[in-house]
């Protein structure tokens, strides 16, 4: 395993302990009406997805710089609507619980995209 991947790693796991610290503080504390048991089950699903697509992209950066683009477009693409997918697999199974997975689902999206892009952003900038 390369140093970019292991630099990944730390950082999504860092990022996954940190929202699961909000979380258990958030909702022990402030809403705990709100608590979902399948929570912690979507910080491991974001973590695993997110960490095989970027060692994905890192294996295409490292091979041929010139395709990467397509493969990061199509990478995103398949990403998003598998995302969208559990997302609404979920809705449709748990009707009553919808909108605080959504809330959280969409939280935690927001914060593994923006570590991936930065990080992809960081290793285009090396390959230049």
């Amino acid at each position: 395993m390369n140093t970019l991947m292991k630099r990944f790693l730390v950082r999504s796991l860092m990022l996954a302990l940190a929202f699961f610290v909000a979380g258990l503080i958030l909702y022990t504390t402030v809403i705990p009406q709100y608590y979902l048991n399948i929570l912690p089950a979507v910080l491991i699903f974001f973590f695993l997805t997110t960490n095989l697509v970027h060692a994905y992209l890192l294996r295409i950066a490292g091979k041929d710089m010139p395709r990467f683009t397509s493969h990061y477009m199509a990478s995103g693409f398949l990403k998003m609507m598998f995302y969208l997918a559990v997302a609404i697999g979920f809705a449709i199974v748990s009707r009553d619980q919808v909108k605080p997975f959504l809330i959280n689902f969409l939280a935690v999206y927001v914060g593994f995209t923006i570590l991936e892009v930065a990080e992809i952003s960081r290793v285009v900038k090396m390959k230049k």
